[in-house]
């Protein structure tokens, strides 16, 4: 490992550790006096605005040598009450076995959002958000995973909630800067219900059109489970695809 590594990975570790710190630290329950109720699904992003922290972790179910983990942690942040800023921390890829293989950081993005219209609060009978959301990641040339790279993207946003259900759906294109990374379309659509005043059931349906370097599409089915204790958000989920194994995913989020 280089000297800039080195570096870099410890630059890393400790803008992680930061965020885990501030995390912790006490919050307001709601990030927004208007919050309009919406909980997001694993892959399907909220379309309000508001401060809060995300981390996910997705581990494939085989584990057969050369199978992916992937992590991954963005923030939000509002600039006002309708303009925020998304910041992506690189995401850690590795394959199994732990501890075998290296340790590769994914892109750093920031992304503005906007949310041109919103309706209804928490305690409305209906609400929804509205928003786009447009910015550009910077990757790190790696050979183990030669498809993480530099890219720009846009994207819609949208929620509905009426009573205890809710719909939502995040919708957008992705085009690679660098030659191998894949510019694709991406549709992710989450339908959920509130089963009480703090948990909720899930599923979220994801088509990914990848149109270079080579034509390909892939689909996910992610039925799945969510907590809400105050300002903390807990979700587990199973994405079923084309791959027989599946994936687990865990996200835990925080509003402040």
């Amino acid at each position: 490992m280089t000297r800039f590594q080195a570096g870099l990975r410890g630059a890393f570790i400790l803008g992680f550790a930061w965020w885990v710190f501030q995390a912790w630290l006490p919050g307001s329950a709601q990030a927004q006096e208007d919050d309009p109720g919406l909980i997001r699904t694993l892959q399907t992003d909220s379309a309000s605005i508001e401060n809060d922290y995300y981390f996910q972790v997705s581990l494939n179910n085989d584990t057969s040598p050369y199978h992916g983990i992937y992590s991954y942690g963005e923030g939000l942040f509002a600039l006002g009450k309708d303009l925020g800023l998304e910041a992506d921390f690189p995401a850690l890829f590795t394959w199994y076995p732990l501890g075998q293989e290296d340790l590769v950081l994914g892109p750093i993005g920031l992304y503005l959002r906007y949310e041109f219209y919103h309706f209804g609060t928490w305690n409305s009978e209906t609400a929804g958000a509205f928003s786009i959301q447009a910015g550009g990641a910077y990757g790190f040339s790696n050979s183990d995973f030669p498809s993480v790279g530099s890219s720009w993207s846009f994207k819609a946003l949208g929620g509905y909630r009426a009573g205890k259900f809710f719909l939502q759906g995040t919708y957008g294109y992705q085009g690679g800067i660098d030659p191998r990374v894949p510019s694709q379309w991406r549709a992710d659509t989450g339908l959920g219900f509130r089963l009480g005043s703090d948990w909720y059931l899930q599923a979220e349906a994801d088509l990914t059109a990848v149109t270079a370097p080579a034509s390909r599409s892939s689909w996910a089915f992610i039925p799945q489970i969510a907590f809400q204790p105050d300002d903390w958000l807990l979700e587990l989920g199973e994405s079923f695809n084309e791959d027989p194994s599946g994936t687990t995913e865990f996200l835990i989020a925080r509003a402040f």
